[in-house]
Parts: structure tokens; sequence; C-alpha cells
């Protein structure tokens, strides 16, 4: 099987993932796919079919340290924090003939206090090479909402 019939046989066979992790807190919570759920759908399916699928190259292509301001009971608190995006390119390996490959691009944003900016980032371009590499069902549309 060549590499296409392989990420073809992939996408046949992967079941749809479910948005079971909560982020934020509140009104401005929101349900999203958690990363470990995407790897558990796609890593069996991936052996099954010797495909080897990994992050080949990241660049960053902006960031920026961005000031904060929050008020809580009349009181103003300021900080910051580092914003970092990146481009990954994800290469998706027929494992029974390794020369043979496929890449696809993609983004990926991190935003944090501290030192966890760039983990996001890269959390969420892997997850998402994957999802669209797959053609993965997350039951919403984003383009739906308002």
């Amino acid at each position: 099987m060549n590499i296409y019939e392989k990420l073809l046989n992939i996408t046949s066979e992967i079941k749809n993932v479910s948005k079971n992790l909560e982020v934020g807190v509140g009104k401005n919570s929101y349900k999203a796919v958690g990363e470990a759920d995407v790897l558990f759908a796609v890593k069996q399916l991936e052996q099954k079919f010797k495909v080897y699928s990994y992050p080949c190259k990241r660049e960053v292509i902006d960031r920026a340290i961005l000031e904060t301001e929050k008020e809580y009971n009349g009181n103003v608190t300021k900080g910051n924090q580092i914003f970092l995006r990146i481009e990954t390119t994800y290469r998706f390996v027929n494992i029974e003939n390794p020369e043979e490959y496929i890449e696809i691009t993609t983004y990926g944003d991190g935003i944090d206090t501290q030192d966890k900016a760039v983990g996001k980032a890269m959390t969420y371009a892997d997850k998402y090479a994957l999802l669209k590499a797959y053609k993965i069902i997350t039951g919403d549309d984003p383009d739906q909402e308002h």
C-alpha cells in the first residue's frame, strides 16, 4: 500500500473524537478536543497501517509579550503574558517504504504567564495536524458559531 492508501484507510476507520475537555471557567468556558483523545484515536490505526507521524520542523513565526490588566473588587493588577505562534511541518511516513511520506503545514498559538506558551503552541499545532490530516469529526463546526 502506498502512503495515500494508508492515510485513506486510517481516515475511513477513525471514529469521531468528542470534545471532552472543559477549557476556562464561567461564561468564558468552552468544550475542546484534548490531545490525549486525538492520540488515542490515531495511534492504534497508525500502527495497524504502518504509518508514523511526527513534527519534522518547527519555526517561530510570531512572538510578543502582552501586558494584561485585571480588576477584582476594585483592585487592578497588571501582568505579562508570553504569546508565541509557531509553524509546524508534520510528516506522515510509510513505514514499509520510509522514502515515501506526506507533509502538511499547521500552526499553533500559545499564551501563558510563565513558560508554557511554547508547549501550548506545539500541542495545538500537532493536534490540529492530526485532526485535519485524518479528517476527524469533533462534533461541532466552528463556522456555525456567531
